[in-house]
């Protein structure tokens, strides 16, 4: 066998030509740290997009909160309106019944005899259910 080179068995090898082994684990090495850069990459990338994410679920939160206060306050300013008129309403009607007492006390029976009338009309679930079963034999 020393007769076919120096390097071992095969001529080829003997002629300067990498080694099998030291050209495959260099091509290993070499697809390796591809793989790491991508990886590495595909990391960066990753982060990158998990802050924009939280950037804009942070902005969306912000926007919500945002929406959240000013229909509080425009509901907070409608019923103090609302209180304001029903106190200034209040204010008015005592002022009225001081000052014509008579004329109030008549408007008041007389709007307590129309409800009671209305309410002696409005049927009684008994008396509708006597009817309709007399109407329906």
């Amino acid at each position: 066998m020393a007769g076919k080179g120096e390097g071992g068995g095969h001529p080829r090898m003997a002629a300067g030509y990498p080694a099998g082994s030291t050209a495959h684990s260099e091509e290993q090495k070499g697809w390796k740290e591809s793989a790491q850069e991508l990886a590495s990459r595909a990391g960066e990338t990753a982060g990158q997009m998990k802050e924009k994410a939280q950037e804009f679920a942070s902005g969306m939160q912000g926007q919500a909160q945002e929406a959240w206060r000013g229909a509080r306050e425009s509901v907070q300013e409608g019923f103090s309106r609302a209180a304001d008129r029903a106190g200034d309403f209040w204010e008015d009607a005592t002022e009225i019944v001081r000052r014509y007492p008579i004329a109030s006390l008549a408007i008041a029976f007389g709007l307590g005899c129309l409800t009671a009338s209305a309410l002696a009309l409005v049927p009684r679930t008994s008396d509708m259910t006597e009817r309709m079963s007399r109407s329906s034999s």
